[in-house]
């Protein structure tokens, strides 16, 4: 520790130049990828997360969006206002949607269709923030292209007809002739997704066709047979991961994850998975939507036929990428009733604000070696305001941070408080010594 003052003291980055590592990883840019599960047991799910779109869309930007103009001096000031009162609103997002099905042969064709293996789904695969029509394009995608309607492929008065008028709906009333405005008269009766739902399987294969050159395991996965990805699948999902965003990965299931093509059935671990999402090199967040499951007691009287180690799958990638993993569901004493769908957008609005205040590291740290600078200012390590408390019982008390940044362990990350929040468009740097590793060795550029 005498070492590491001797240098601070003569440069703030000279020791970490020598035998550290820097980390510049500021960005609002969001690329949001819904993994729909396409089964029939899916239709009600997605009907309600098609009905609460608009509240995610409106927590996330202005009715005139982020790029609005002021006339005078009230206007710029009321703007400032909103930008700090709601920084979500300058979340760069853009959106899309696949489906859990990668064992193509159940659908329309022989060969992937779109919403399999990874492939996106919709004419327009990408959504942009700024698009005007976002809300209908995206219940375009996710009706007309990732809904089995199961009660209308059986018997289409199980859906109610409607009348013209529906087609200037948002979505609030699902009839026949919603639909059929809303998919330009194209059949929306769909062919049921594979009853095999492989959530992390078709999250890692739209990543691996979204890059020109993906990882060799893309075209090979121990376990799976069949070309779900080969040569001249690259770019098949172009555009959808952007330089320096975060992915979030929101899955919407009522289903485990039953992916083979990296881990074997029944093992809940699903580290194979975590390391095969680390080559791509990038931030990535897992928001999980699913079955409700209480693995301290093993109550799973809410599963309704969905694995346990399946579930477990999901709370685990939900858990190690700093996400979220909600409930369709309540619990039994809840009668398992379904949740609110609102609820679980505003907590996916939630996870996406964090993205300025939570800043993964890429190695463990030497804790005592961390320096934080917004813009070239350094932010001193934030204080605990009930620390006696803290110390006294850390394992039930939570830490009640001042302003400035501190380390958690439980997911290797550096987290803002209070005014350190950077603002928009502000330089993050974070300096420290890995515990394990090759440091690097190269003079840094700041």
């Amino acid at each position: 520790m005498l070492l590491l003052s001797t240098f601070l003291a003569c440069n703030h980055y000279e020791y970490f130049n020598i035998a550290g590592y820097e980390q510049s990883d500021y960005s609002n840019k969001a690329d949001i990828l819904f993994v729909i599960d396409n089964s029939p047991s899916m239709k009600d799910e997605s009907v309600a997360l098609g009905r609460s779109f608009s509240s995610f869309i409106n927590l996330l930007t202005s009715e005139e969006g982020s790029t609005e103009s002021t006339e005078n001096l009230d206007d710029a000031v009321d703007a400032y206002v909103a930008a700090i009162t709601d920084q979500g609103k300058f979340i760069d997002y853009q959106l899309a949607i696949t489906t859990t099905s990668v064992d193509y042969t159940n659908g329309p064709s022989t060969g992937i269709d779109p919403g399999e293996a990874g492939l996106l789904v919709g004419s327009e695969p990408i959504l942009g923030k700024y698009d005007p029509e976002i809300n209908r394009k995206f219940r375009k995608n996710l009706f007309c292209e990732s809904t089995y309607w199961v009660t209308a492929a059986n018997d289409p008065e199980a859906i109610p007809v409607g009348d013209e008028s529906d087609c200037d709906g948002d979505g609030e009333e699902v009839t026949q002739a919603y639909l059929n405005c809303l998919c330009d008269n194209n059949n929306w009766t769909q062919t049921s997704g594979a009853g095999n739902e492989e959530h992390l399987e078709a999250a890692l294969l739209a990543m691996c066709r979204a890059v020109p050159e993906p990882p060799d395991l893309c075209y090979d996965p121990p376990n799976t047979v069949g070309p779900v990805f080969q040569e001249g699948d690259e770019l098949s999902n172009e555009g959808l991961l952007r330089d320096n965003s975060t992915t979030v990965f929101v899955i919407v299931s009522d289903e485990g994850d039953n992916s083979t093509g990296r881990v074997v059935s029944n093992d809940s671990d699903i580290t194979p998975y975590l390391d095969a999402f680390a080559e791509f090199d990038r931030r990535i967040r897992f928001a999980v939507i699913g079955p409700y499951y209480n693995a301290e007691d093993g109550d799973g009287s809410c599963l309704s036929g969905a694995t346990s180690w399946g579930v477990e799958r999901l709370q685990q990638a939900s858990r190690e990428t700093q996400g979220f993993y909600n409930t369709l569901t309540g619990s039994p004493s809840e009668s398992c009733a379904p949740a609110d769908f609102d609820g679980h957008l505003e907590d996916l609005g939630t996870l996406l604000n964090s993205l300025e205040t939570i800043f993964q590291l890429r190695s463990v740290p030497d804790v005592t070696t961390i320096q934080v600078y917004v813009n070239g200012e350094e932010v001193a390590e934030s204080p605990i305001r009930n620390i006696e408390d803290y110390e006294a019982s850390p394992s039930t008390v939570t830490p009640i941070y001042g302003d400035g940044w501190s380390y958690s362990s439980s997911s290797n990350a550096v987290v803002f408080w209070g005014t350190a929040v950077p603002d928009y468009n502000e330089t993050v740097r974070i300096y420290y010594r890995p515990i394990g590793g090759t440091p690097r060795e190269l003079p840094f550029v700041y």
